[in-house]
Protein backbone atom coordinates (compact mmCIF):
# COMPACT_ATOMS: atom_id res chain seq x y z
CA UNK A 1 0.00 0.00 0.00
CA UNK A 2 1.41 3.27 -0.50
CA UNK A 3 0.10 6.89 1.38
CA UNK A 4 0.41 10.02 0.47
CA UNK A 5 0.79 12.15 4.08
CA UNK A 6 0.26 15.82 3.05
CA UNK A 7 0.74 18.56 5.65
CA UNK A 8 3.62 21.17 6.29
CA UNK A 9 6.94 21.19 7.38
CA UNK A 10 7.04 20.16 11.58
CA UNK A 11 4.13 17.45 10.94
CA UNK A 12 5.30 15.88 7.95
CA UNK A 13 8.72 15.28 9.47
CA UNK A 14 6.92 13.64 12.08
CA UNK A 15 4.83 11.05 10.27
CA UNK A 16 7.21 10.03 8.33
CA UNK A 17 9.00 8.99 10.91
CA UNK A 18 6.36 7.80 12.77
CA UNK A 19 5.25 5.90 9.69
CA UNK A 20 8.40 4.25 8.91
CA UNK A 21 8.78 2.93 13.13
CA UNK A 22 5.14 1.35 12.72
CA UNK A 23 4.34 0.66 9.61
CA UNK A 24 7.63 -0.77 7.44
CA UNK A 25 5.23 -2.42 5.05
CA UNK A 26 3.72 0.44 3.86
CA UNK A 27 5.00 2.67 1.23
CA UNK A 28 5.32 6.37 1.97
CA UNK A 29 5.50 9.68 0.25
CA UNK A 30 4.63 13.32 0.92
CA UNK A 31 3.75 16.59 0.15
CA UNK A 32 4.89 19.33 1.89
CA UNK A 33 2.80 22.67 1.07
CA UNK A 34 3.66 26.23 2.08
CA UNK A 35 -0.06 27.63 2.24
CA UNK A 36 -2.93 24.84 2.37
CA UNK A 37 -4.95 26.23 -0.06
CA UNK A 38 -2.34 24.81 -2.84
CA UNK A 39 -3.02 21.67 -1.92
CA UNK A 40 -5.93 21.05 -4.35
CA UNK A 41 -3.55 21.97 -7.55
CA UNK A 42 -0.46 19.93 -5.75
CA UNK A 43 -1.88 16.77 -5.52
CA UNK A 44 -3.22 16.88 -9.04
CA UNK A 45 0.03 14.90 -10.05
CA UNK A 46 -0.72 12.61 -7.40
CA UNK A 47 -3.91 11.18 -9.10
CA UNK A 48 -3.17 7.66 -9.78
CA UNK A 49 0.10 6.77 -8.35
CA UNK A 50 -0.87 6.23 -4.70
CA UNK A 51 -3.34 4.20 -3.12
CA UNK A 52 -4.84 6.73 -0.41
CA UNK A 53 -4.19 10.26 0.81
CA UNK A 54 -3.85 11.15 4.57
CA UNK A 55 -4.00 14.62 5.65
CA UNK A 56 -2.28 15.95 8.88
CA UNK A 57 -5.24 18.32 9.79
CA UNK A 58 -8.90 19.03 9.12
CA UNK A 59 -8.29 22.12 7.72
CA UNK A 60 -6.59 21.04 3.98
CA UNK A 61 -8.56 18.18 4.23
CA UNK A 62 -11.64 20.05 3.94
CA UNK A 63 -10.52 22.87 1.91
CA UNK A 64 -9.50 19.53 -0.46
CA UNK A 65 -12.88 17.44 -0.44
CA UNK A 66 -14.63 21.11 -1.31
CA UNK A 67 -12.60 21.19 -4.67
CA UNK A 68 -12.00 17.53 -5.49
CA UNK A 69 -14.02 14.71 -5.81
CA UNK A 70 -13.00 11.21 -6.29
CA UNK A 71 -9.46 11.63 -6.31
CA UNK A 72 -8.92 8.54 -4.09
CA UNK A 73 -9.41 7.08 -0.89
CA UNK A 74 -8.69 10.34 1.81
CA UNK A 75 -8.77 11.14 5.24
CA UNK A 76 -7.46 12.88 8.16
CA UNK A 77 -5.60 13.21 11.81
CA UNK A 78 -8.26 14.14 14.06
CA UNK A 79 -8.03 16.69 16.68
CA UNK A 80 -7.58 14.92 19.83
CA UNK A 81 -7.24 15.98 23.51
CA UNK A 82 -4.24 14.09 23.87
CA UNK A 83 -2.68 16.21 22.00
CA UNK A 84 -4.24 19.18 24.15
CA UNK A 85 -2.67 17.16 27.28
CA UNK A 86 0.92 17.81 25.58
CA UNK A 87 -0.05 21.45 24.96
CA UNK A 88 -1.16 22.30 28.01
CA UNK A 89 1.92 20.30 29.73
CA UNK A 90 4.31 22.18 27.52
CA UNK A 91 2.32 25.85 28.34
CA UNK A 92 2.73 25.36 32.05
CA UNK A 93 5.91 24.04 32.65
CA UNK A 94 8.31 24.64 30.11
CA UNK A 95 6.71 28.40 29.07
CA UNK A 96 5.80 29.16 33.04
CA UNK A 97 2.32 30.26 31.52
CA UNK A 98 -1.26 30.42 33.15
CA UNK A 99 -3.49 28.29 31.65
CA UNK A 100 -6.33 29.98 32.20
CA UNK A 101 -5.79 32.96 30.03
CA UNK A 102 -5.55 31.96 25.88
CA UNK A 103 -6.22 32.21 22.34
CA UNK A 104 -6.88 29.45 20.74
CA UNK A 105 -7.72 28.07 16.95
CA UNK A 106 -8.63 24.03 15.92
CA UNK A 107 -9.93 23.06 19.17
CA UNK A 108 -13.46 24.18 20.73
CA UNK A 109 -14.51 25.05 23.90
CA UNK A 110 -16.70 21.88 24.56
CA UNK A 111 -13.23 19.78 24.41
CA UNK A 112 -11.20 22.22 26.51
CA UNK A 113 -14.08 22.54 28.88
CA UNK A 114 -14.23 18.96 29.24
CA UNK A 115 -10.21 18.55 29.27
CA UNK A 116 -10.17 21.32 32.62
CA UNK A 117 -12.65 19.55 34.65
CA UNK A 118 -10.70 16.23 34.11
CA UNK A 119 -7.27 17.76 34.88
CA UNK A 120 -9.28 19.80 37.70
CA UNK A 121 -8.44 23.75 37.00
CA UNK A 122 -11.04 26.02 36.42
CA UNK A 123 -11.99 26.94 33.31
CA UNK A 124 -13.14 31.15 33.06
CA UNK A 125 -15.06 32.14 30.04
CA UNK A 126 -14.11 35.10 30.14
CA UNK A 127 -10.30 34.87 29.87
CA UNK A 128 -10.57 32.01 26.70
CA UNK A 129 -10.98 32.92 23.61
CA UNK A 130 -11.82 30.63 20.56
CA UNK A 131 -11.59 31.54 16.47
CA UNK A 132 -14.77 30.46 15.06
CA UNK A 133 -13.50 27.54 12.27
CA UNK A 134 -13.70 29.00 8.65
CA UNK A 135 -11.55 26.18 7.35
CA UNK A 136 -13.27 26.50 3.92
CA UNK A 137 -12.25 30.03 3.09
CA UNK A 138 -9.36 30.56 1.43
CA UNK A 139 -7.94 33.81 3.59
CA UNK A 140 -8.39 31.21 7.03
CA UNK A 141 -4.99 31.70 8.24
CA UNK A 142 -5.30 35.68 8.10
CA UNK A 143 -8.27 35.69 9.58
CA UNK A 144 -6.40 33.53 12.68
CA UNK A 145 -3.61 35.45 12.82
CA UNK A 146 -5.60 38.76 12.91
CA UNK A 147 -7.88 37.07 15.94
CA UNK A 148 -4.90 36.02 17.94
CA UNK A 149 -2.90 39.36 17.32
CA UNK A 150 -6.04 40.95 18.60
CA UNK A 151 -6.52 39.19 21.90
CA UNK A 152 -2.95 39.16 22.82
CA UNK A 153 -2.86 42.81 22.42
CA UNK A 154 -6.35 43.60 24.12
CA UNK A 155 -7.75 40.49 25.93
CA UNK A 156 -4.43 40.38 28.15
CA UNK A 157 -4.41 36.39 27.14
CA UNK A 158 -1.00 34.33 28.21
CA UNK A 159 0.10 32.24 24.89
CA UNK A 160 -1.79 31.38 22.15
CA UNK A 161 -2.63 27.58 21.06
CA UNK A 162 -2.51 27.04 17.02
CA UNK A 163 -3.06 23.53 15.35
CA UNK A 164 -1.97 25.59 12.02
CA UNK A 165 1.66 25.36 11.31
CA UNK A 166 1.17 28.55 8.72
CA UNK A 167 0.00 30.67 11.62
CA UNK A 168 2.54 29.22 14.16
CA UNK A 169 5.41 30.54 12.06
CA UNK A 170 3.89 34.06 11.44
CA UNK A 171 3.53 34.24 15.12
CA UNK A 172 6.59 33.47 15.94
CA UNK A 173 7.86 36.58 14.08
CA UNK A 174 5.96 38.51 15.78
CA UNK A 175 7.24 37.41 18.84
CA UNK A 176 3.61 36.58 20.05
CA UNK A 177 3.80 33.22 22.70
CA UNK A 178 2.35 30.81 20.74
CA UNK A 179 2.23 26.70 20.83
CA UNK A 180 1.86 24.08 18.18
CA UNK A 181 -0.32 21.54 18.62
CA UNK A 182 1.18 18.98 16.83
CA UNK A 183 -0.67 15.22 16.94
CA UNK A 184 0.82 13.25 18.89
CA UNK A 185 2.31 9.65 17.80
CA UNK A 186 -0.44 7.67 19.06
CA UNK A 187 -3.04 9.57 17.64
CA UNK A 188 -1.02 9.26 14.14
CA UNK A 189 -0.41 5.55 14.68
CA UNK A 190 -4.52 4.94 14.95
CA UNK A 191 -4.84 7.21 11.91
CA UNK A 192 -2.75 5.50 9.53
CA UNK A 193 -4.20 2.44 10.80
CA UNK A 194 -7.87 3.10 10.12
CA UNK A 195 -6.97 4.14 6.39
CA UNK A 196 -5.28 0.77 6.47
CA UNK A 197 -7.93 -1.16 6.67
CA UNK A 198 -10.37 1.31 4.82
CA UNK A 199 -7.83 0.48 2.02
CA UNK A 200 -8.26 -2.98 2.64
CA UNK A 201 -11.70 -3.05 2.98
CA UNK A 202 -12.22 -2.07 -0.37
CA UNK A 203 -9.58 -4.50 -2.27
CA UNK A 204 -11.30 -7.47 -0.89
CA UNK A 205 -14.94 -9.50 -0.48
CA UNK A 206 -16.79 -9.18 2.45
CA UNK A 207 -17.27 -13.13 2.03
CA UNK A 208 -14.06 -14.35 1.26
CA UNK A 209 -12.64 -17.37 2.90
CA UNK A 210 -9.75 -16.64 5.53
CA UNK A 211 -7.80 -18.99 7.02
CA UNK A 212 -6.16 -18.58 10.71
CA UNK A 213 -2.98 -20.67 11.37
CA UNK A 214 -2.56 -21.01 15.18
CA UNK A 215 0.96 -22.66 16.43
CA UNK A 216 1.88 -23.81 20.30
CA UNK A 217 5.49 -23.26 20.98
CA UNK A 218 6.60 -26.30 21.98
CA UNK A 219 8.70 -26.64 25.04
CA UNK A 220 12.14 -26.72 24.72
CA UNK A 221 14.18 -29.55 24.92
CA UNK A 222 15.60 -28.78 28.48
CA UNK A 223 12.32 -27.56 29.53
CA UNK A 224 10.76 -29.19 32.83
CA UNK A 225 7.04 -29.30 31.10
CA UNK A 226 9.00 -31.49 28.27
CA UNK A 227 9.81 -34.14 30.84
CA UNK A 228 6.06 -34.32 31.94
CA UNK A 229 3.64 -35.43 29.60
CA UNK A 230 0.94 -34.68 31.95
CA UNK A 231 1.74 -30.87 32.56
CA UNK A 232 1.96 -30.54 28.59
CA UNK A 233 -1.54 -32.04 28.08
CA UNK A 234 -2.67 -29.67 31.06
CA UNK A 235 -1.82 -26.61 28.88
CA UNK A 236 -3.39 -28.25 25.96
CA UNK A 237 -6.43 -29.18 27.14
CA UNK A 238 -6.99 -25.29 28.45
CA UNK A 239 -6.08 -23.99 25.02
CA UNK A 240 -8.48 -26.07 23.22
CA UNK A 241 -10.90 -25.15 25.05
CA UNK A 242 -10.17 -21.35 24.34
CA UNK A 243 -9.84 -22.25 20.62
CA UNK A 244 -13.34 -23.95 20.47
CA UNK A 245 -15.22 -20.64 22.21
CA UNK A 246 -12.89 -18.78 20.08
CA UNK A 247 -14.26 -21.21 17.01
CA UNK A 248 -17.48 -20.92 17.71
CA UNK A 249 -17.68 -17.34 17.92
CA UNK A 250 -16.41 -16.52 14.18
CA UNK A 251 -18.72 -19.37 13.06
CA UNK A 252 -15.98 -21.64 11.89
CA UNK A 253 -14.38 -24.55 11.10
CA UNK A 254 -11.46 -26.20 12.99
CA UNK A 255 -8.89 -28.53 12.16
CA UNK A 256 -5.95 -30.22 14.25
CA UNK A 257 -2.83 -30.49 12.20
CA UNK A 258 -1.31 -31.79 14.85
CA UNK A 259 -0.37 -31.36 18.78
CA UNK A 260 0.92 -28.00 18.57
CA UNK A 261 -0.57 -26.32 15.01
CA UNK A 262 -4.41 -26.24 14.97
CA UNK A 263 -6.10 -24.15 11.83
CA UNK A 264 -9.29 -22.34 11.47
CA UNK A 265 -11.65 -21.79 8.64
CA UNK A 266 -13.71 -18.68 8.67
CA UNK A 267 -15.49 -15.53 6.32
CA UNK A 268 -13.55 -12.26 6.21
CA UNK A 269 -16.52 -10.45 7.58
CA UNK A 270 -16.89 -12.25 10.19
CA UNK A 271 -13.45 -12.78 11.45
CA UNK A 272 -13.01 -8.61 10.85
CA UNK A 273 -16.15 -8.05 13.12
CA UNK A 274 -15.22 -9.88 15.96
CA UNK A 275 -11.63 -8.77 16.08
CA UNK A 276 -12.79 -5.48 15.13
CA UNK A 277 -10.69 -5.11 11.98
CA UNK A 278 -7.82 -7.06 14.08
CA UNK A 279 -7.45 -4.13 16.72
CA UNK A 280 -8.45 -6.77 19.46
CA UNK A 281 -7.16 -10.25 18.37
CA UNK A 282 -7.98 -11.33 22.04
CA UNK A 283 -7.95 -14.87 20.91
CA UNK A 284 -4.18 -14.08 22.17
CA UNK A 285 -5.28 -12.85 25.65
CA UNK A 286 -7.88 -15.75 25.98
CA UNK A 287 -4.73 -18.14 25.59
CA UNK A 288 -2.18 -15.93 27.70
CA UNK A 289 -4.54 -16.27 30.45
CA UNK A 290 -4.56 -19.89 30.86
CA UNK A 291 -1.60 -20.82 29.05
CA UNK A 292 2.14 -20.37 30.00
CA UNK A 293 3.19 -21.45 25.85
CA UNK A 294 3.78 -18.68 23.65
CA UNK A 295 0.89 -18.37 21.09
CA UNK A 296 1.69 -17.30 17.50
CA UNK A 297 -1.44 -17.03 14.67
CA UNK A 298 -1.23 -16.17 11.13
CA UNK A 299 -4.27 -15.08 9.48
CA UNK A 300 -4.52 -15.23 5.41
CA UNK A 301 -6.66 -14.07 2.70
CA UNK A 302 -6.92 -15.37 -0.58
CA UNK A 303 -9.21 -16.03 -3.48
CA UNK A 304 -9.05 -19.76 -2.84
CA UNK A 305 -9.03 -21.70 0.28
CA UNK A 306 -5.86 -22.90 -0.69
CA UNK A 307 -4.44 -19.55 -1.30
CA UNK A 308 -5.82 -18.19 1.45
CA UNK A 309 -4.06 -21.70 3.55
CA UNK A 310 -0.80 -20.60 2.52
CA UNK A 311 -0.78 -16.70 3.34
CA UNK A 312 -1.55 -17.80 6.95
CA UNK A 313 1.30 -19.69 6.96
CA UNK A 314 3.31 -16.70 5.62
CA UNK A 315 2.28 -14.60 8.17
CA UNK A 316 2.78 -17.53 11.06
CA UNK A 317 6.18 -17.20 10.23
CA UNK A 318 6.75 -13.64 10.96
CA UNK A 319 5.11 -14.30 13.77
CA UNK A 320 7.43 -16.62 14.79
CA UNK A 321 10.20 -14.04 14.86
CA UNK A 322 8.87 -12.70 17.56
CA UNK A 323 10.03 -13.11 21.11
CA UNK A 324 6.49 -13.07 22.58
CA UNK A 325 2.35 -14.04 21.63
CA UNK A 326 1.87 -12.38 18.33
CA UNK A 327 -0.14 -12.50 15.30
CA UNK A 328 0.38 -11.47 11.74
CA UNK A 329 -2.08 -11.01 8.70
CA UNK A 330 -0.95 -11.21 5.38
CA UNK A 331 -4.04 -9.88 2.84
CA UNK A 332 -4.73 -11.11 -0.87
CA UNK A 333 -3.14 -8.78 -2.09
CA UNK A 334 0.39 -9.57 -0.46
CA UNK A 335 -0.45 -6.29 2.05
CA UNK A 336 0.61 -7.26 5.46
CA UNK A 337 -0.36 -6.36 8.89
CA UNK A 338 1.66 -6.71 12.38
CA UNK A 339 2.80 -7.59 15.04
CA UNK A 340 -0.43 -7.52 16.71
CA UNK A 341 0.31 -7.78 20.17
CA UNK A 342 -2.08 -8.91 22.92
CA UNK A 343 -4.32 -6.41 25.19
CA UNK A 344 -0.88 -4.86 27.37
CA UNK A 345 -4.03 -4.69 30.49
CA UNK A 346 -3.47 -8.81 30.84
CA UNK A 347 -0.87 -9.61 32.98
CA UNK A 348 2.50 -10.34 31.66
CA UNK A 349 3.24 -14.21 32.19
CA UNK A 350 6.61 -15.84 33.43
CA UNK A 351 7.97 -19.07 30.79
CA UNK A 352 6.79 -22.76 32.78
CA UNK A 353 10.21 -22.90 34.05
CA UNK A 354 10.80 -19.37 35.17
CA UNK A 355 7.72 -19.85 37.68
CA UNK A 356 9.57 -23.10 39.22
CA UNK A 357 12.83 -21.32 39.51
CA UNK A 358 11.22 -18.51 41.09
CA UNK A 359 9.66 -20.82 43.63
CA UNK A 360 13.26 -22.50 43.74
CA UNK A 361 14.64 -19.10 44.72
CA UNK A 362 12.45 -18.08 47.21
CA UNK A 363 12.65 -21.39 48.86
CA UNK A 364 16.25 -22.53 49.16
CA UNK A 365 15.62 -25.82 46.75
CA UNK A 366 16.55 -26.81 43.26
CA UNK A 367 14.07 -26.45 40.57
CA UNK A 368 14.10 -30.00 39.59
CA UNK A 369 13.11 -30.67 43.29
CA UNK A 370 10.43 -28.25 43.35
CA UNK A 371 9.03 -29.33 39.74
CA UNK A 372 9.27 -33.34 41.15
CA UNK A 373 7.36 -32.81 44.07
CA UNK A 374 4.23 -30.67 43.00
CA UNK A 375 4.08 -33.21 39.96
CA UNK A 376 3.67 -35.99 41.94
CA UNK A 377 1.20 -34.17 44.19
CA UNK A 378 -1.10 -32.85 40.99
CA UNK A 379 -1.20 -36.14 39.85
CA UNK A 380 -1.73 -37.63 42.88
CA UNK A 381 -5.31 -35.75 42.32
CA UNK A 382 -4.66 -34.54 46.63
CA UNK A 383 -3.93 -31.64 48.36
CA UNK A 384 -3.13 -33.33 51.83
CA UNK A 385 -0.36 -35.80 52.62
CA UNK A 386 1.61 -37.14 55.48
CA UNK A 387 5.68 -36.44 55.21
CA UNK A 388 5.75 -40.39 55.14
CA UNK A 389 2.70 -40.44 52.00
CA UNK A 390 4.58 -37.63 50.02
CA UNK A 391 8.69 -39.29 50.75
CA UNK A 392 6.77 -42.42 49.42
CA UNK A 393 5.36 -40.88 46.14
CA UNK A 394 8.58 -39.10 45.36
CA UNK A 395 10.71 -42.04 46.05
CA UNK A 396 13.03 -40.01 48.68
CA UNK A 397 13.68 -40.71 52.29
CA UNK A 398 11.49 -39.38 55.26
CA UNK A 399 14.15 -36.82 56.46
CA UNK A 400 14.61 -35.67 52.96
CA UNK A 401 11.30 -34.76 52.90
CA UNK A 402 11.00 -33.29 55.80
CA UNK A 403 13.85 -30.72 54.76
CA UNK A 404 11.93 -30.22 51.77
CA UNK A 405 8.99 -29.41 53.86
CA UNK A 406 10.09 -27.07 56.17
CA UNK A 407 11.46 -25.06 52.88
CA UNK A 408 7.98 -25.25 51.38
CA UNK A 409 6.39 -24.19 54.80
CA UNK A 410 8.84 -21.58 55.44
CA UNK A 411 7.87 -19.68 52.21
CA UNK A 412 3.93 -20.30 52.53
CA UNK A 413 3.93 -23.21 49.76
CA UNK A 414 2.26 -25.74 52.39
CA UNK A 415 1.07 -25.53 55.71
CA UNK A 416 -0.09 -27.89 58.70
CA UNK A 417 -3.06 -28.57 59.26
CA UNK A 418 -3.97 -31.37 61.67
CA UNK A 419 -2.25 -34.48 63.53
CA UNK A 420 -3.17 -37.74 63.35
CA UNK A 421 -2.53 -40.57 65.29
CA UNK A 422 -1.33 -43.24 62.31
CA UNK A 423 -0.51 -46.36 65.25
CA UNK A 424 -1.18 -46.67 68.90
CA UNK A 425 2.93 -45.53 69.39
CA UNK A 426 4.59 -42.87 68.38
CA UNK A 427 4.23 -39.19 67.79
CA UNK A 428 1.41 -38.03 65.75
CA UNK A 429 1.99 -37.59 61.87
CA UNK A 430 1.24 -33.39 60.45
CA UNK A 431 -1.18 -33.50 58.03
CA UNK A 432 -0.03 -30.55 55.74
CA UNK A 433 -1.62 -28.99 53.06
CA UNK A 434 0.07 -28.13 49.85
CA UNK A 435 -1.15 -24.27 48.20
CA UNK A 436 -2.14 -24.51 44.86
CA UNK A 437 1.50 -22.65 42.55
CA UNK A 438 -1.18 -21.93 39.81
CA UNK A 439 1.03 -23.32 37.45
CA UNK A 440 -1.44 -25.39 35.14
Amino acid sequence: MKILYVGPGMVIDKILAVSKKNFPNIEADFLRYDRYIEVPDLLEKYRGRVDAVLFTGKSPFKFFEKRQKDFVLSDYIPRHETTLYRVLLEITYLLKFDISRLSIDTYDKAMLKRLYKEIGVEFKDEHMFFAEQKYLEEDYIKFVLEFHKYNYQNNDICCCITGLEEAYHAMKKENIPVVLALPSEDVMVQSIKNIQMRYIAKKNNENQIVVLAIKLNMPSEYSLMKEDEYAYLSQRIKILDKLYHFNSRIDGVLVEQSRSEFMIFTTKKILELETKKYRDIYLLDMIREVSVINTYIGIGYGKTANEAKFNAYESIKMAQSQKNDAAYVVFENGEIMGPLKPNPAVKEKNSFDERFYQIATETGLSANTVYKVFNKIINSGKTEFTSKELAIICGVSIRTMDRIILRLCDSGYCEVVSEQLMSKYGRPSRILRFKPFLLF
